[in-house]
């Protein structure tokens, strides 16, 4: 396992985090933003952004 495919595991993994939060969470079933749902959505983008980076740009 390289880096990168780490990165990308944890950001999947993060992924699923949120997808369980906004099954369970009464506010994000609504459409109201809960702040956890904010968190996590931002801890996904993170999590790709810097699994993105690692991806060498040459190819």
């Amino acid at each position: 396992m390289t880096v990168t495919d780490g990165a990308t595991a944890h950001a999947d993994e993060l992924y699923r985090i949120q997808l369980r939060h906004l099954d369970d969470c009464p506010a994000c079933r609504t459409a109201v933003e809960c702040d956890k749902g904010v968190r996590l959505r931002r801890a996904v983008r993170a999590a790709r952004l810097a699994a993105d980076k690692r991806w060498p740009q040459w190819t």
